[in-house]
């Protein structure tokens, strides 16, 4: 399922490709994760726009979206998990 994520003047679509999501085990004994759960989230931007100062959209282009996807890593993925955890409350 495709996403969208908007950064500055760019906005991406964006593709999870990898998500695990382990809730804590207090039980657990083994490890640390295991106790307090952990997240992890693998994602490639497939497309993406940038928008100038009138408000006119251009296509950002393969090599402008993979360094974006380098850059705002960290800010990408928080915008993804928000999504991910709005999609799961609408579900229950």
């Amino acid at each position: 399922m495709p996403y969208e994520v908007t950064i500055d003047q760019y906005c991406l679509q964006c593709e999870v490709t990898s998500l695990l999501d382990v809730p804590p085990n207090p039980e657990a004994t083994t490890s640390d994760w295991d106790v307090y759960g952990y997240r992890e989230l693998e994602f490639r931007v497939v497309s993406g726009q940038v928008y100038d100062e009138n408000g006119v959209a251009t296509d950002a282009g393969r090599n402008a979206c993979a360094a974006l996807a380098e850059q705002y890593a960290e800010i990408i993925e928080e915008a993804l998990w928000r999504q991910i955890e709005t999609e799961r409350q609408d579900i229950v």
